[in-house]
């Protein structure tokens, strides 16, 4: 439990749970919606919470590709340098998750700048 929430605190978490959207207000659902899509225009408020859902899901599906394909070649590569494909699973675990998270964390403060 303290992980996740260590986890939800990282920039470029993306929050997709529909129990976690629900616990948020929907001002902070219009927000963050908002700052996703820059329109909440024909939207009514039991709209708003599966709009946001959809958006954020979005944005990691766009990162979910390239973290898997990063996660292969550094795979591949510890797999060949290593010698060991036990060894360089450990790659194949450890690069996607973070990749996310880089990529999440630098578009959200690349959107802040803006």
């Amino acid at each position: 439990m303290v992980l996740t929430k260590a986890l939800e605190r990282l920039p470029g978490a993306i929050r997709l749970m529909p129990l976690q959207l629900e616990k948020l207000p929907l001002d902070e659902c219009r927000r963050l919606l908002l700052e996703e899509r820059g329109s909440l225009e024909g939207l009514f408020d039991d709209a708003i919470r599966p709009a946001l859902e959809h958006s954020l899901g979005r944005r990691y599906c766009a990162l979910f590709g390239p973290a898997i394909a990063l996660g292969l070649l550094s795979w591949g590569v510890a797999a060949v340098a290593l010698s060991s494909d036990g060894q360089a699973l450990l790659a194949l675990a450890a690069v996607p998750a973070p990749f996310i998270l880089a990529v999440g964390g630098m578009r959200c403060q690349a959107r802040k700048v803006q």
